[in-house]
């Protein structure tokens, strides 16, 4: 068990990049997490308990019952920022005697701290992320079924932050699927509207009466509407076939006597 603050491993890029997915820090606070510091208390007897993230430079309460108030502390060695990195339950019987803890400032100052014991927040890809911690101003132990306890509630916060990404996962795919959505009826709508107006247009000039984009099946519809495409193709369609052809074929486009810009520039006159 890791008694003491690894630097490194406290500001490991991997390690706050995981901390940083779950979108958790200065979240509104979470009602289940909420009941798991609730349950860390009553298991453990204490008059306070977190459930603590910790950043490369603070300790961010999630939860915390019994200190009011209170949203974070600093990433002093000895307490919440030594016992997220151990890899089991860390337990402080007396902090004022114990050599991790005498000079931490919750230990020193108002609060006087005496008993801490937490369970590392960890997830399934093996990063710590905090505690699951109860606290007291008087000296305690715990007994093997409590330690034992505390550290399957660290596992159900870990389970909580996965069901947050997860759920912070669905709703960005259900906002992208709407806006992609949003964007293809967009796009129909004005391909409709060109292809009336161009149909309007093309409605005099001269062309065959049938579609002539129904591929070798051939098509019985009235043509309606010309398109060509970058090579220089051009075919009347009815407007189905028209819209089928410019939704899936990059090239083509609703054809207009305003593109004939090269048969016009061969045809110019030239002054002398």
């Amino acid at each position: 068990m890791s008694t003491t603050v690894d630097g490194t491993a406290l500001n490991d890029p991997a390690r706050l990049a995981a901390v940083h997915r779950y979108e958790i820090l200065d979240a509104p606070r979470d009602g289940e997490f909420d009941v798991i510091a609730e349950a860390a208390a009553a298991l453990c007897g204490t008059p306070i308990a977190t459930v603590s993230i910790v950043d490369a430079d603070r300790v961010w309460f999630a939860a915390a019952q019994g200190l009011d108030g209170v949203a974070q502390v600093g990433t002093e060695p000895g307490l919440c920022a030594s016992a997220f990195l151990a890899d089991d339950v860390y337990v402080v019987n007396d902090a004022s005697i114990d050599p991790r803890t005498l000079d931490h400032p919750l230990v020193r100052g108002e609060l006087g701290l005496r008993f801490y014991a937490a369970a590392p927040i960890t997830t399934a890809d093996g990063y710590h992320l905090g505690t699951v911690t109860a606290i007291d101003s008087t000296p305690r132990e715990l007994t093997e079924a409590q330690t034992a306890v505390l550290g399957k509630l660290a596992t159900v916060a870990a389970q909580q932050l996965e069901l947050r990404l997860s759920a912070i996962k669905a709703v960005r795919a259900e906002r992208q699927l709407r806006a992609e959505a949003e964007e293809r009826a967009a796009a129909s709508a004005k391909l409709a509207m060109q292809m009336r107006e161009a149909a309007e247009a093309q409605r005099n000039t001269p062309h065959p009466a049938l579609c002539q984009l129904g591929g070798t099946e051939g098509c019985s519809a009235p043509a309606e509407l010309k398109v060509a495409d970058s090579w220089g193709d051009s075919a009347w369609g009815c407007a189905a076939h028209v819209e089928e052809a410019i939704i899936n074929v990059r090239s083509v486009f609703i054809a207009s006597e305003e593109l004939n810009g090269l048969a016009a520039y061969r045809n110019r006159h030239r002054s002398r």
